[in-house]
């Protein structure tokens, strides 16, 4: 929620500062673009870091950074000066990604996709939030209020920190059994079951193996990630897309910078002038179209929660993408005031369910060794697309053509919604793999898109001897040590 309200801040901030500043539309869409900057910059550093180092220290180190950061662009002086500030709360932002990671490696099979689509319900409270924030705080204190206000749920969510555990996952991958065995203890506890037996099974790679780029290009994975890499590009496209168009659509016809009046000259004439002394800020029309578009966000949930097992994962994307790509078409039309509100709402609603689906897929598809990797790459790739489309939306729209905005828009969701089809593994029903050797790494024999039978992950897995890897747990000598499917983890056993 925290995350949320730093990213949504910035669809209210520009508007105001274009007029408290006096910017040029590429000025305010500069920092929107600076903060996705700072993102790209920022994912697949800390993901590599979160793959050698942890997932609990990235995620903590780039919080208080980013807490710290956001609460000084209130205090920025001129233009520059906040570019620079929000471009580090980007950079820190990036870090944010290792918490779904910690997630989704806590959570059993059978519940990790409804878990983490409900984890998303916060993103959505956050949203909302920002919004009623603003609509209080900026006509009354201004922006400089708004940016403080904005940043505090992070130094409260700060005070939480020393009761958010390791992932056991990361700590077996690093070859620390006792640890993660307390971790394990540790969650029986707290949700009332008996503690585990013995230790669980280790498969240990070293540091120097965990978090390698060039393993998310290996053969088998390479078609997944170019795909993985055009579809988040595309999500982030049209989600922040939606969000800046929100305060942009229903002023197509009017000058963001002046208001036309009529005044009296010589000889009792009267001529149109354009006052250039004032701009017109969001009003609360806007906030309302604004409000009831995040609500979308919300109603996708249950929508997810239902497709994402029964459809799979690759269909859910593709039929998200499908529709957000039809709305964007609809909302060009010339409609009457609530028919634009529901497009947007429903835009937000498709747009939010595929980031919903994309995050799960992401985690779920890459084994633990390079698992915050191959998000934050993915990440990257999304800012990309965040990067570009403040442009679309703040300058080819108000300035050069609302045609060739929404037609870029258009064409980037359907051709998203047919690379969903071309994803070559479904990761429904499947366990997390857990490890990959490299350069060696050898591979079950598999099509794309198989999965190893009763869940067990093909991919991802090292293999000798004739020994398959299941759960990502290493073979060798036809010896399989794994550890229990059903929670992630359990006393280790030999079959």
């Amino acid at each position: 929620a925290a995350d949320a309200m730093e990213m949504l801040l910035l669809s209210v901030l520009g508007p105001a500062l274009r007029c408290d500043w006096r910017l040029t539309s590429t000025e305010v869409a500069g920092i929107t673009t600076v903060v996705f900057a700072g993102m790209l910059l920022g994912a697949p550093g800390w993901g590599a870091v979160s793959d050698k180092r942890g997932r609990w220290s990235v995620f903590a180190l780039s919080l208080c950074l980013m807490a710290y950061f956001g609460l000084l662009c209130s205090f920025a002086p001129d233009y520059f000066w906040l570019v620079s500030l929000r471009g580090v709360v980007g950079f820190n932002i990036g870090g944010a990604a290792s918490s779904f990671t910690l997630l989704s490696e806590y959570l059993p099979q059978q519940h990790r996709a409804k878990v983490l689509i409900l984890y998303n319900l916060f993103w959505g409270l956050g949203s909302t939030f920002e919004i009623l924030l603003a609509y209080l705080v900026l006509p009354t204190l201004g922006w400089r209020y708004l940016v403080a206000f904005s940043s505090l749920p992070l130094f409260l969510f700060m005070l939480t920190l020393g009761h958010l555990p390791e992932s056991a996952r990361f700590l077996l991958a690093s070859g620390r059994a006792e640890e993660a065995a307390a971790v394990i203890d540790q969650i029986a506890r707290e949700n009332r079951r008996p503690a585990m037996e013995g230790l669980p099974a280790v498969a240990t790679v070293s540091e120097s193996d965990r978090g390698q780029l060039k393993a998310l290009f290996h053969p088998f994975y390479r078609r997944t990630s170019f795909i993985l890499f055009s579809l988040w590009f595309g999500v982030a496209f049209s989600y922040y897309g939606i969000v800046l168009v929100s305060t942009e659509i229903f002023r197509f016809h009017q000058d963001c910078f002046s208001t036309a009046q009529s005044v009296t000259v010589a000889h009792n004439t009267t001529e149109s002038v354009v006052d250039n002394s004032c701009c017109r800020g969001l009003q609360s029309d806007d906030y309302t179209a604004m409000l009831i578009s995040s609500l979308g966000e919300f109603v996708i949930i249950p929508v997810n929660m239902l497709t994402i097992d029964a459809l799979g994962r690759r269909a859910t994307l593709g039929i998200n993408y499908l529709l957000t790509g039809v709305f964007f078409g609809l909302t060009y039309l010339c409609v009457p005031k609530a028919a634009t509100t529901a497009f947007l709402f429903l835009i937000r609603a498709h747009s939010a369910g595929i980031f919903n689906t994309i995050y799960i897929y992401t985690t779920e598809v890459y084994p633990t060794v390079i698992r915050s990797l191959g998000l934050g790459i993915c990440s990257a790739m999304a800012r990309l697309g965040s990067m570009t489309t403040p442009f679309v939306a703040q300058v080819i729209m108000p300035d050069v053509s609302v045609l060739l905005a929404f037609i870029i828009y258009l064409m980037v969701d359907l051709s998203c919604a047919g690379l969903c089809v071309l994803l070559p593994i479904e990761t429904s029903g499947r366990a997390l793999a857990h490890s990959l050797e490299l350069p060696d790494v050898k591979f079950s024999a598999a099509a794309d898109g198989a999965s190893a039978s009763d869940g067990a992950a093909a991919d991802g897995a090292s293999a000798a001897d004739g020994a398959s890897a299941a759960d990502g747990a290493s073979a060798a000598d036809g010896v399989h040590e794994r550890t229990d499917n059903e929670g992630g983890f359990g006393e280790s056993k030999t079959e």
